[in-house]
């Protein structure tokens, strides 16, 4: 029989495979599953073992075939930078200072990973021991999105306007940044895959001329250096892509070279998979809002079958819409993933 972590990568490389994979792309709701507090994790040094206990937890929960290895915060960004992180005891880390929100040169710092980031990396070791057999997935952020952490929305778009030159230049050091980190998973050999979480490159946001011009030239040279890592690369923007106007950006961003595509809430997945036409993988399902969040039982088991039955003739990985959080219904969750397991033929316990 394949191995979960086998098939997710066959499938991912667009290569052929057994049954549908699914990843859920757990950031924090391994803790609920746990029952721990978001401050038991994010103690100054970071618990890499609960961390990792959190991730196993999930997986064992709902049998998914690929993890992030982590309990996952931007906090790893921020502080690296001198920025500050909130931690509610049972929430979701949160910038509240973001630590170049006025920067008129490029900082000098090392790139290698510190603070709670060198914890993250541990939890990704202990993760690939704890769970050999399946696909470990470093979640790494994308080029806006990384760098909009770093100064804040607002001087982000600021620099979009004016000094487009200094901008490209913070994200690069943004980028190197992540670079290292792969770097290091790399080492350890702890990670299958790269999935580039992107929601602030996104053409809804800024445009579909920004998106190219900053997201995609970045994206295509991330992908270019993940890639000689030996890596399979997923990017992850928000946005519709699915209109008569973002037709064009959509045939750029397959053209970066990524082998997955996951599409965002409100996409048309047929036209996801006609634009894509074979290029690469095919990624997406079920919202996260409303449905996971308030959803009955029955329209979560329609809205999952109708994306495995639009999606079963191409490459195809299950998510949901989005990144799952502390908070998310775990009975949701269950009927979701159980949801999938039944329609492979395939059922957890």
């Amino acid at each position: 029989m394949t191995l979960p972590k086998e098939t997710f990568i066959s499938c991912v490389e667009n290569k052929d495979h057994e049954y549908v994979p699914m990843f859920l792309r757990d950031l924090t709701l391994g803790m609920d599953v746990l029952n721990v507090r978001t401050t038991d994790v994010f103690t100054k040094d970071y618990d890499h073992e609960l961390s990792a206990k959190a991730v196993k937890a999930f997986q064992k929960f709902c049998g998914q075939d690929a993890v992030v290895g982590c309990i996952h915060s931007l906090a790893f960004n921020v502080e690296a930078f001198g920025g500050t992180v909130k931690y509610p005891e049972y929430g979701i880390p949160t910038p509240i200072v973001h630590p170049y929100e006025n920067f008129t040169d490029i900082p000098s710092l090392s790139l290698e990973p510190s603070g709670k980031a060198l914890g993250a990396l541990r939890s990704y070791s202990s993760v690939r021991k704890m769970l050999p057999d399946v696909a470990v997935v470093a979640n790494i952020e994308g080029p806006l999105t990384k760098t909009g952490t770093i100064t804040g929305i607002d001087t982000l778009i600021m620099y979009m306007e004016s000094e487009k030159e200094l901008l490209n230049d913070m994200i690069s050091l943004c980028l190197d940044h992540s670079y290292s980190f792969v770097e290091h998973l790399d080492a350890d050999s702890s990670i299958d895959c790269v999935f580039l979480a992107s929601a602030t490159d996104n053409p809804d946001m800024f445009g579909c001329d920004i998106y190219s011009e900053f997201s995609l030239k970045w994206v295509k040279r991330m992908t270019e250096k993940i890639h000689k890592f030996g890596y399979p690369v997923i990017f992850h923007p928000h946005g519709m892509f699915t209109t008569p106007s973002t037709e064009k950006i959509f045939d750029e961003t397959i053209r970066t070279g990524i082998n997955g595509f996951q599409f965002a809430e409100d996409n048309d997945p047929k036209k996801i998979i006609s634009m894509i036409s074979g290029r690469c993988s095919v990624l997406g399902g079920t919202d996260v809002v409303p449905t996971l969040l308030n959803g009955t039982d029955e329209k979560i088991r329609d809205e999952t079958l109708n994306y495995l039955n639009i999606c079963n003739d191409v490459n195809y990985t299950f998510m949901c819409s989005c990144s799952l959080h502390r908070a998310t219904p775990l009975n949701s969750i269950r009927t979701m993933s159980d949801t999938v397991h039944r329609y492979n033929g395939r059922y957890h316990e």
